[in-house]
């Protein structure tokens, strides 16, 4: 089982390493393992899935209803017999006419194979599309080496068939359009096509729900936390860098919070560290729940935590700041595995958190979060259990708080 894995994710990474247009570098190289290894192991344990419970159910009749099986482009709809049998294989078997005849319609969509949207599905569904660094491009990349509006991709209809065909527009960029590795003013795409814009890799493909889905949840995967749910910190440093981007062009302030527990290693002293893990999602969850919607929350690793609220100045982001840290403070968490049996227990914890705003502090969104983490050890130092600000006497304001669009 392992030797095939390591030989399937091997050729998949010769397939896409082709449309480099030079050797990748290792963090190029580690994303596309990323990726290709979750894909190549869900295909494999689907397969074996599927095969133990072919031993252990009776033979199959054509009239046996429909199963699905994680495959190398997400969830497919198989028949019942057996594509040994019938002599197609998966890809016949997605590709080639059953997924159609299931009624599972296929629409283009963008995947991004390397960039901070990596593994991202944008489903392609107004007539043109804009990619670029500018706010009003329709979908925006954080990369400097992307032009404002880079490259459009237009829906038309193939006069002779009526089919749709889906052109690829160079609009102009300073670093060119690639695709499949060669520069491109114009051209038409086809599924599996990959272009680049800037450092950004896009695969072109032709998706079903379910494949949509699939994408989602290995996107997912890859920029949440997995014991908390939130952000992980590369992702919250991406949407951090983004909306500080926006928030210039807009002139509209934010703030950045870093939270740290207080005396946390003594909950796994106590009570193991299953229950700390416990507490830290639970902590996960009540910052979220503490928050607005439109703000966004991270776990930086142990049980250090970070957020930045949008369209929030200094007075704005303390509140909200007090609110996390007094909803911390007052609830109560479980003091025994929560699958245990035994009689229901809780402990408190508490949390102390350092605040930076923009632009009052620093216009530099990595500044920001040093800042901010400048603000939380003084909030230790303190005392612990507080909040504090970057600049104190920037902070402290007797004028109303105004609302928060």
């Amino acid at each position: 089982m392992i030797s095939l894995l390591r030989l399937v994710v091997s050729l998949r990474l010769i397939i896409e390493v082709a449309g480099y247009t030079s050797k990748p570098t290792k963090v190029q190289l580690r994303q596309l393992i990323t990726v290709r290894l979750q894909t190549s192991i869900a295909t494999l344990l689907g397969r074996a899935i599927r095969y133990e419970g072919r031993a252990r159910r009776k033979p199959a009749t054509p009239s046996s209803p429909p199963a699905y099986l994680l495959g190398e482009s997400g969830l497919k709809i198989m028949s019942a017999e057996s594509e040994e049998l019938s002599g197609k294989s998966d890809l016949d078997n997605t590709f080639g006419g059953k997924s159609r005849k299931r009624g599972l319609e296929r629409r283009p969509a963008l995947v991004f194979l390397r960039g901070e949207l990596l593994a991202v599905p944008i489903p392609l569904e107004r007539t043109e599309v804009t990619i670029g660094r500018a706010l009003d491009a329709d979908v925006r990349v954080n990369d400097t080496r992307a032009s404002r509006l880079h490259a459009r991709i237009t829906t038309e209809s193939n006069e002779a068939t009526g089919e749709k065909r889906f052109r690829l527009s160079d609009l102009g960029s300073t670093n060119g359009t690639l695709l499949n590795g060669l520069p491109v003013d114009e051209a038409y795409l086809q599924d599996g096509d990959k272009f680049e814009v800037g450092d950004q890799l896009i695969r072109f493909e032709m998706l079903d729900e379910i494949d949509r889905e699939f994408q989602k949840q290995i996107h997912r995967l890859l920029v949440h936390d997995d014991l908390t749910g939130l952000l992980t910190s590369k992702s919250f440093f991406s949407e951090l860098r983004r909306e500080s981007a926006r928030a210039a062009a807009e002139s509209m302030p934010f703030c950045v919070l870093m939270m740290d527990l207080d005396y946390f290693k003594k909950v796994n002293d106590s009570y193991g560290h299953l229950v700390g893990s416990e507490t830290l999602e639970e902590v996960g969850a009540v910052i979220r729940k503490s928050l607005r919607a439109g703000d966004v929350a991270a776990r930086f690793g142990g049980e250090e935590f970070a957020a930045f609220l949008l369209d929030a100045d200094y007075a704005q982001g303390l509140v909200a700041a007090e609110r996390v840290r007094a909803e911390i403070e007052k609830y109560e968490f479980p003091a025994v595995r929560r699958d245990s049996g035994m009689p229901r227990k809780t402990h408190h914890i508490k949390i102390s958190i350092g605040i930076a705003s923009f632009p009052d502090d620093a216009r530099d969104p990595i500044q920001l979060v040093e800042m901010a983490d400048s603000a939380l050890y003084r909030a230790k130092r303190s005392g612990r259990n507080r909040v504090c600000a970057y600049r104190p006497s920037l902070a402290e304001t007797e004028r109303p708080l105004r609302s928060r669009s």
